[in-house]
């Protein structure tokens, strides 16, 4: 309470130097009038972040993600209104302003001459969106509009992001998943569709998948590296903003058809989109509808290992996996966008999206797992991931977000108002995962180490351990088994915002404040049965009778790796578990001890001032406050090998926590120029425990014991930002920034061996916690431009690069036996890097595009022999298109990713230790485009 009360009297003394007089205001209220609008260019397109300033006042605005602006506050009188943006020909106008009314006026801007020549379709047009968002913004910011996504062969949104500056991804199935934002984990950075954060589709994580969203379902990426006192706090790495198509301002229909191919699946792919936009009601009211579906078959090759130390310390491979993955990747996407103008002060809007994501996955993996009593002998494994009939025989992976929000704006005399209320939800569901893998114990194997990264494991006595109808005597069931997951987190959102102008001229201010309340639901549920045949023997001839080869030509990892013969799928997924004659079930309790209830409540409030310091200044300070309230529940398992009891499963009690956390902030900027700008800035802000981290479980199976951990504390970090943006005049940029974050209480599973509990000692315990401090400190440059500088001639051909460095420094780390290591930070790659050479000319785009990032540890084990890294990638995609038309603007595409065939790889300890390599092969893609 304190620290408000501090807050309020920092604002009015604020007010005061500024010569603010309520009572005066309040006087002239009903003599000033407001002028409002949208920006928009030639075309009718909408122009983000576009500068409205009035040079007899000495202040401005700038228009915001949809192109409005306002100007309230104003004496009646004639003014000189001069609108900017970037690459086009500024506007000065004159405009009269009526007393104690609402002006209307839109305005169109005209391309400039330099750019006049850029054929519709080009390079340019994109980057001239992003940049006047970027350049005109007060905190640190990267902008991406949808135009200048679709210049690069990005499917999804997360592959988009990993064109910007300082930004990372980890993949999936040869896709982009998670964002990592200046060096960061992905759990330290939000995702927000239109300001709300999104709900994540998995239950262990708040990280929110990327890979559910396609790239052109959206009409803007902001990544916020800087928040401000009106955004969502937990944004520790930043917030990656996505704003969803908005209602146009003109009739807009535009349609995407085209195809695909991956080598490992050698199946076609197919990608539609749809999009339809207008005005009605004198346009009144605005509509727009899109839709996206995308069917990409596909698959990987993997190879996996984890390794071991025996008794001579010699390090030994522990588990040998060869994987075959076939994915079918199925995306659907539909959004709506309404809005009202109920009259130039008042205007209601509605958004929706939903996303809906199929993976069809099967999965042979054939597996040698070390007996840790016998020297070199090994259990070797042959398993096939499937699903019923209804899931096609495959693993059914289905995953949704959707986010629904009502809002308004509306102006009371200078008082601004807006609100939203929104539902969102987010879910997995897996459906009759099916199971079905047989053994064959006492091999002795060796290893071929002469290629350290690809060590090869074969029998020691010429063995036949593949399997086999022959050999079926030598094979015995390992495992039937089937799986019912379902995962949900359902979020509840209401914010009220106002905004009051207090002063006027070279010392401009204003007053932001509102709240806003976030409830939500999430809840794991997974059912696990194990079945064992009635008549084990018949049923390992039945279905060793439909066995199918599964090695696969050209395989990626190395030829020398075969996966071997398998159960066919449809077997599997044909065998009717529920006949009580053929099998028997029993519930495996310890496969479902993670499920967890859940429910948090995030309420927040803020004050923010933003203070106008002569023409070239601009300062804000202010206070966000957000207290977290969650409960938990969850289960307690244990097997009773440990402690000679019979095993149990029980619902735990509810736990519950509740955390304020007071958020200041201070952001500077400073305009040398109309092309140079100087920003710096403190910001505090956090990031929550993962959910599952959080459940109050506890786990005993076998020799090892698990906790939940729900006294965990929330991330925090202090930042500090200072950045400089250059702004060429024929579109482009050089930037360069330093930032620094003290973080405070991060988290990690502190593992530990040889672990008392109640009595019993465990050979190793896990438990979510915060583990210490870091110190991180980054650099980020970057450089855009075209070469028309050089000569005329070249102004064709333009270059899009950045790179980011970041350190990391672990401190105070509560890790037992590794408190006085040099670690980093997990999740924080060094060394991130951008490039990308094009040719823009005559509607014909060519562009080569490279992406690296270092590696960097992802996992802490109990000694730095047992830490997973992931391994550093370097990407290669070229893709080119040609557009003609003007009232029928069409674009044909082709495309090829992943030029280098880089693998998702992850090494134990050093980089020689291969923990997995898996492979996707290059994908193409080719089509169509018509934008009515």
């Amino acid at each position: 309470m304190k620290q408000i009360v501090k807050a309020c009297l920092f604002l009015f003394m604020f007010m005061g130097v500024s010569g603010v007089s309520l009572a005066d205001e309040k006087a002239n209220e009903t003599k000033q009038g407001t002028i409002r609008g949208r920006i928009v260019d030639a075309s009718k397109q909408i122009l983000p972040g576009a500068s409205v300033y009035i040079e007899k006042l000495h202040t401005g605005v700038t228009s915001d993600v949809n192109g409005f602006y306002t100007f309230s506050n104003l004496d009646p009188g004639t003014y000189t209104v001069k609108v900017t943006y970037v690459g086009y020909t500024p506007v000065e106008m004159k405009i009269t302003i009526p007393e104690g009314k609402t002006l209307d006026k839109d305005v169109v801007l005209n391309e400039g001459v330099e750019l006049q020549e850029v054929v519709v379709g080009g390079a340019f047009h994109g980057q001239r969106r992003a940049l006047s968002s970027q350049k005109n913004s007060l905190g640190v910011t990267n902008v991406v509009s949808a135009d200048q996504v679709g210049k690069f062969p990005d499917s999804n949104i997360g592959d988009a992001l990993k064109r910007i500056s300082g930004i990372n991804v980890q993949y999936d199935q040869g896709e982009a998943r998670f964002g990592q934002v200046r060096g960061t984990s992905a759990d330290l950075s939000s995702v927000t569709i239109n300001g709300n954060r999104v709900p994540s589709a998995e239950g262990e994580t708040r990280s929110v998948q990327l890979d559910l969203i396609p790239s052109d379902m959206i009409q803007t990426i902001e990544v916020n590296k800087v928040v401000t006192p009106d955004m969502d706090a937990d944004a520790i790495g930043g917030s990656i903003n996505l704003v969803t198509k908005n209602s146009p301002y003109k009739r807009i229909i535009a349609a995407t058809a085209g195809t695909g191919y991956n080598w490992v699946s050698g199946k076609a792919a197919l990608n539609l989109g749809f999009t339809y936009g207008d005005r009605f009601f004198n346009d009144k009211l605005g509509l727009m509808v899109s839709a996206s579906y995308q069917n990409n078959p596909a698959g990987s090759d993997d190879v996996e290992m984890a390794y071991e130390k025996n008794d001579n310390g010699d390090v030994v491979i522990d588990e040998y996996e060869v994987r075959q993955y076939y994915v079918t990747r199925e995306r659907q996407s539909y959004s709506l966008a309404l809005d009202w103008e109920i009259n130039a002060n008042h205007r209601i809007d509605f958004k929706g999206i939903f996303n809906n994501r199929n993976d069809w996955e099967n999965r042979y993996r054939h597996t040698y797992k070390w007996d840790d009593e016998t020297p070199n002998e090994y259990e070797v494994i042959y398993e096939t991931k499937s699903g019923g009939p209804d899931q096609r025989y495959a693993r059914l992976e289905r995953q949704r977000t959707m986010d629904f929000t009502l809002g308004g704006e509306h102006l009371f005399g200078k008082l601004k108002m807006d609100w939203k209320a929104s539902y969102a939800q987010a879910g997995e569901e897996r459906p009759h995962e099916r199971y079905l893998a047989f053994k064959k114990e006492g091999i002795a194997m060796n290893t071929d180490w002469s290629d350290i990264r690809r060590p090869y494991m074969s029998p020691a006595d010429g063995q036949d351990i593949l399997l086999n109808a022959t050999n079926s005597n030598e094979f015995e069931l390992d495992e039937l088994t089937e799986q019912f997951e379902d995962i949900k987190e359902k979020d509840l959102k209401f914010s009220l915002n106002f905004e009051l102008p207090l002063a006027k001229g070279r010392y401009a201010n204003k007053l932001k404040f509102g709240a806003k309340v976030v409830d939500k639901d999430k809840n794991k549920w997974i059912d696990f049965y194990e079945y064992k045949p009635t008549d084990e023997d018949a049923f390992l001839t039945d279905a060793l009778g439909h066995l199918q080869n599964e090695d696969r030509d050209g395989y990626m990892a190395g030829d020398r790796y075969k996966v071997g013969n398998f159960v066919e799928k449809e077997y599997v997924g044909d065998l009717n578990l529920t006949d009580a004659n053929s099998f028997e079930q029993e519930t495996k309790y310890d496969e479902m001890c993670e499920n967890f209830e859940a429910h948090e409540t995030v309420s927040a409030g803020y004050l923010r001032f933003d203070q106008q310091l002569g023409k070239k200044w601009n300062l804000m300070a202010g206070l966000r406050l957000e207290n977290t309230h969650v409960t938990y529940s969850g289960y307690i398992y244990d097997d009773g090998k440990e402690s000679d009891k019979d095993e149990s499963f029980t619902k735990t009690s509810e736990r519950s926590k509740s955390y304020l956390n007071v958020l200041p902030s201070v952001l500077l900027k400073y305009d040398a120029s109309e092309d140079f700008k100087v920003r710096a800035s403190f910001t505090n802000t956090l990031a929550r425990p993962k959910y599952a981290n959080l459940v109050p479980n506890v786990i005993i199976d076998k020799e090892d014991i698990a906790f939940g951990n729900p006294e965990l504390n929330p991330t925090l970090s202090y930042n500090f930002d200072l950045s400089a943006e250059y702004y060429f005049k024929s579109v482009g940029l050089v930037s360069a920034g330093l930032f620094y974050k003290k973080i405070n209480d991060f988290i990690v599973d502190y593992r530990q061996n040889d672990y008392e509990y109640k009595g019993v000692t465990y050979e190793e315990m896990k438990q979510p916690r915060n583990a210490g401090d870091a110190d991180l400190f980054g650099v980020e440059i970057a450089y855009q431009r075209d070469f028309g500088f050089i000569a005329p001639a070249l102004k064709c051909i333009g270059f899009y690069g950045n790179y980011t460095y970041t350190y990391s420094k672990v401190k105070n780390f509560n890790f037992e036996g590794r408190e006085n290591e040099d670690l980093r930070m997990p999740g924080s790659p060094e060394h991130t890097a951008n490039a990308s050479l094009y040719f823009d000319k005559a509607g014909f785009n060519v562009r080569l595009s490279y992406n690296f990032a270092s590696d960097f540890i992802d996992e802490v084990g109990e000694e730095a022999f047992y830490d997973r890294y992931y391994d550093k990638v370097n990407y290669l995609d070229l893709n080119a298109s040609y557009t003609f038309g003007k009232k029928l603007k069409t674009t044909f595409y082709a495309e090829a990713t992943n030029l280098l065939n880089q693998p998702l790889r992850y090494y134990q300890g050093t980089p020689d230790r291969s923990m997995q390599a898996e492979y996707y092969g290059v994908r193409v893609n080719a089509g169509f485009k018509i934008n009515f």
